[in-house]
């Protein structure tokens, strides 16, 4: 059984007080929303929601690119919370303590981020579900996970996941009307032969996400179907 532990410095979250300082396989992830949305999105300006958003990195990196969003942070953290308020606070986002589950408005973003937070999540259909109301017409969500079928959580039990998702797990959550846009693959750790991961970070290099290849974690852009 997992205890919840909101803790900053529990280890389930990034604690820099710097983007500099934050570990740069978690930065590339954001920076594919920012350029996938400044690509995709027709409206010149909207809002978007980041979920479980730590110590506010994330939504900091879509804020400051952004700048015509207006970026909600959420964590059920409020140290974490406090720290992004205090080092990644800009007039174009807001943070906000909430513990799950929490109500998410309806039709109502642009774009939703939820970077490996889904599998931390007992009950993640009911996130999964809530995400995808919470969309606008032409709304996306960026969903990442760790990927069962290159990092299996029975040969690799992790203390803050209930779950490791394949893609056909993915496929089968998505409600109806929605579909997989992109994907992307993502390395971060030396794993042995065994599928054993070490804990060894790749070089940066190594991270790069890379479309349609399985990667220990995968990174889904999932859109509105209204065709």
């Amino acid at each position: 059984m997992i205890t919840k532990d909101f803790s900053l410095y529990s280890g389930e979250r990034q604690t820099a007080k710097r983007i500099e300082d934050i570990r740069r396989d978690h930065a590339l992830r954001y920076e594919l929303a920012v350029d996938v949305v400044s690509k995709n999105l027709l409206q010149p300006r909207g809002k978007c929601l980041d979920v479980f958003c730590g110590n506010g990195y994330g939504t900091y990196i879509l804020a400051s690119a952004l700048q015509d969003f207006f970026c909600v942070g959420m964590d059920g953290s409020l140290e974490a919370i406090k720290m992004a308020r205090e080092f990644y606070s800009l007039e174009n986002n807001i943070f906000e303590q909430k513990v799950f589950p929490f109500d998410i408005p309806e039709n109502h973003f642009d774009f939703v981020v939820c970077y490996e937070s889904l599998e931390h999540v007992k009950n993640h259909t009911e996130l999964f579900t809530r995400i995808f109301r919470s969309l606008n017409k032409e709304g996306m969500a960026f969903i990442s996970v760790p990927n069962q079928e290159i990092q299996p959580i029975e040969i690799n039990p992790h203390e803050f996941h209930y779950r490791h998702y394949s893609f056909s797990e993915i496929e089968s959550m998505i409600p109806p009307g929605h579909y997989i846009d992109r994907w992307y693959g993502q390395n971060v750790y030396r794993f042995t032969s065994q599928r054993r991961n070490t804990f060894e970070l790749l070089s940066v290099k190594d991270m790069t996400l890379k479309e349609r290849v399985q990667g220990q974690f995968n990174i889904y852009v999932i859109r509105k179907n209204d065709k």
